[in-house]
């Protein structure tokens, strides 16, 4: 057997390499599933985004040219009434009605003080001028009296007189150049005949703009007044006033507004620099129209932190999902990783490499199922010889007389003159390590009776037969009658250990063997056998040692009275109870060093299964059947651990966990019926005096538990409960019965004024108010 195991060992393959491919395919899918959603939802959301921040500027232009409106409203309509106030002033109505008055510089006195009037009462204006051509002068707040061939903007007189509009707002060729847009208005204000004079105001277009926006321009075209608030284009070149006043006039769609129907309305077109711009405007019946022009380049820029964040953080989640997906691509692959090195340690050279770890894996999977088969039609080629079911019935005692056993040991070329001992080899802590299920007894006698085997062979001056039993390795040694105790000691000893040796440095397999004592006769054999078993039993106390000889053993019992540890009993029930497991593993190890003092198996056994029987009485008291109980055989899976290490763990890894799960559920259990019956007891005695003690007492728990648990139960407080129920009693008494509600108080426990006072409080009416509303 350990030939064979180091045959496989040796015979390790070239071939078996790992390049991770199946890895590096993990993390790719992983970063294609992240990358994928995460950037539509970014180019969802920029969308998203873009449009609705796209849809606030234009409402804070829609916003902006109202304001615009209202606000050069006002300063319009204050010029032009203030100019019609002045055009129908009866010095100046007068003047036309009489032209050839005498006192002509008493009326230009006066008007003159009318026209300072007017140019001191509003800011906008920066010289108002009155000409007739009666008398071919000019009537200025600035130069008073001054004939009109000296006057400045004589050109413009002339140019208003020959338009023949009765108003206007226009850019005259004098005035513009001074940074003025003119409001005139032909004279005398009725009849429709020659011009006799004109009213002009001279406004500062920089005042307005001032007042309006700093974007803001006035553009007079024929009989209407445009007035642009055209946004700035970033990374533009600053044009003047008048510049864009004269590429503005060229643009098609400023010139197209006048002849659109509705009064309101946007439209995209051509912008100043080109490009496509928001042209959003609207009309009043002045003849005045307002522009607001936000050109793309100018919403661009503005949206440009959008573009930038949504890449910043697609950037950022794209970063973490990649370096998450790597982690976890990892940390899938890695029970790959460790068998792909596992199987480089086997050195498997049956197996060829592949490219592709799954092919691999499939490869060795199919390569052990492949020897699983084998193995399994080798075992089951194999049958007992005649000698195997000799030495089984041997040991095993089956032998009653002395006549068929000599017999049979001479048929089976069994030494009788020699001295005999019967070793067992038994693996510890199978169930534990979880290589093999409980069925497979069979596979492991095989392996360690293999291994004894071929190290029997090793020693030339012993000669003996293994044999596997019931999941171990059982060995007969028989020496020389002549041989020394000292050198049969030492030999089977070394040989034990040698066993031991090999199932855990080939097999990892840990191992103790037992050894019974020496015997001369050949029908002791069984009595060995049997102290060879009574040495295993010994592992329950004694982990340290792998060779573990019967004699040995009980020389070095001590006589010592011990005492069950009952004190760790009960502190293990305790943390079980408060479902405390790590608190309950502490006190089993406390428990295990105490009884493993007395260095005897019957009594730690003993005592195991105490600690088993007291945790069933618990269990059984807090509500658990019997029968329930022993459904699950837990003496049955306690009797199957023989060593120590396996008992603990199956004390803290199946019983404890099982003990909580089932205390807490009867406890709920428990506690929902518990409290049924006190509620049931309330409704049907509300008429006494029931208080919280009575019903502890009456169920058999302590007031304060009852307390928690009636909250946590029915969501009211014990006291609160009580009371509802005395009040849908007398709440039915009232509409059921004619007694008065003294009686109805009596009967529920309480005294009329008390049962008036809770009415209030719970129903917000007297009882005799309810009887009313119920009736």
């Amino acid at each position: 057997m350990i030939n064979w195991i180091k045959h496989i060992r040796q015979s390790g393959s070239k071939h078996v390499t790992s390049h991770g491919r199946y890895l590096y395919k993990l993390i790719w899918l992983g970063c294609i599933s992240v990358c994928i959603p995460l950037i539509l939802a970014s180019a969802v959301y920029y969308q998203f985004a873009m449009n609705r921040a796209q849809d606030q500027i234009m409402n804070e232009s829609n916003s902006s040219l109202s304001s615009m409106k209202d606000r050069a409203e006002r300063i319009f309509q204050t010029i032009e009434q203030e100019s019609l106030q002045l055009a129908v002033d009866p010095i100046l109505t007068g003047f036309f009605l009489d032209p050839n008055q005498d006192n002509s510089w008493l009326w230009h006195r006066d008007f003159l003080d009318k026209i300072n009037l007017v140019k001191n009462s509003d800011s906008f204006i920066d010289e108002v001028y009155f000409y007739n051509t009666v008398e071919n002068v000019v009537l200025s707040n600035r130069y008073g009296v001054i004939e009109k061939e000296i006057y400045p903007y004589k050109d413009d007189i002339d140019a208003i007189i020959a338009s023949g509009e009765l108003s206007q707002w226009a850019y005259l060729p004098s005035a513009q150049k001074d940074g003025y847009v003119t409001f005139a208005r032909r004279l005398p204000n009725m009849g429709s005949g020659q011009a006799q004079g004109i009213l002009a105001f001279e406004i500062e277009k920089s005042a307005i703009s001032e007042f309006l926006d700093s974007d803001t321009y006035l553009m007079p075209m024929g009989q209407n007044l445009f007035v642009i608030h055209h946004k700035h284009i970033p990374d533009s070149e600053e044009l003047g006033y008048d510049q864009t006043i004269s590429l503005m006039k060229s643009l098609d769609s400023i010139d197209g507004i006048k002849d659109r129907s509705s009064n309101t309305d946007s439209f995209l077109s051509k912008g100043l620099d080109g490009e496509q711009a928001h042209f959003l405007y609207t009309k009043n019946i002045y003849g005045r129209i307002y522009v607001t022009v936000v050109p793309e380049k100018t919403i661009a820029s503005q949206l440009n932190w959008i573009r930038n964040v949504t890449l910043l953080f697609l950037f950022i989640f794209i970063t973490f999902g990649v370096v998450l997906t790597y982690f976890n691509s990892k940390r899938a692959y890695n029970p790959i990783g460790q068998l792909m090195k596992h199987s480089k340690a086997l050195r498997i050279g049956q197996i060829q490499n592949k490219h592709n770890e799954l092919d691999y894996i499939k490869e060795c999977l199919d390569f052990l199922n492949m020897e699983t088969e084998k193995l399994g039609g080798f075992m089951a080629s194999i049958q007992p010889t005649l000698r195997e079911k000799f030495l089984q019935q041997l040991i095993s005692g089956e032998y009653l007389r002395k006549e068929p056993l000599l017999r049979d040991c001479e048929a089976n070329g069994i030494a009788i003159q020699a001295t005999n001992v019967v070793i067992i080899v038994d693996a510890d802590n199978i169930a534990r390590e979880k290589r093999f299920r409980p069925e497979e007894k069979g596979i492991i006698a095989f392996v360690i009776s293999n291994v004894m085997q071929e190290l029997i062979q090793k020693y030339p001056s012993v000669h003996g037969y293994v044999i596997p039993d019931r999941g171990r390795g059982v060995a007969l040694l028989q020496f020389r009658a002549d041989a020394e105790q000292e050198e049969m000691l030492r030999l089977t000893e070394e040989y034990a250990e040698s066993i031991c040796d090999s199932l855990k440095e080939h097999l990892s397999m840990k191992a103790t063997a037992g050894v019974g004592r020496f015997y001369f006769h050949i029908e002791d054999v069984p009595v060995s056998c049997k102290e060879a078993e009574g040495a295993l039993q010994y592992r329950i106390f004694n982990t340290t040692k792998n060779v573990l000889f019967i004699e040995h053993l009980e020389n070095e019992k001590k006589q010592m009275a011990f005492r069950y540890p009952r004190e760790f009993e009960t502190s293990i029930i305790d943390a079980l109870d408060r479902g405390e497991l790590e608190m309950a593993v502490a006190g089993l190890t406390a428990f295990s060093e105490a009884i493993r003092a007395s260095q005897s198996y019957r009594y730690i056994y003993q005592s195991y299964n105490l600690l088993l029987s007291t945790l069933i009485t618990s269990l059984e008291k807090q509500g658990a059947t019997l029968l329930d109980i022993l459904d699950h055989d837990w003496f049955g899976q306690l009797q199957t651990r023989q060593t120590s290490q396996e008992i603990a763990d199956w004390f803290a890894g199946s019983l404890f966990p099982m003990y909580i799960w089932l205390t807490a559920n009867y406890r709920n259990e428990s506690g929902q019926s518990v409290i049924q019956q006190v509620c049931k007891h309330i409704r049907e005695n509300c008429g006494s005096d029931l208080s919280l003690v009575q019903c502890a007492e009456q169920v058999g728990l302590s007031p304060s538990y009852l307390s928690r648990l009636f909250k946590k139960e029915m969501g009211v407080n014990f006291l609160d409960f009580v009371v509802e129920c005395k009040v849908d009693e007398a709440k039915r008494l009232l509409k059921e019965t004619d007694h008065n509600v003294s009686e109805i108080a009596m009967a529920v426990g309480y005294s009329e004024r008390n049962l008036n006072r809770i009415f209030q409080r719970f129903i917000k009416m007297s009882p005799s108010m309810f009887r009313t509303r119920q009736r």
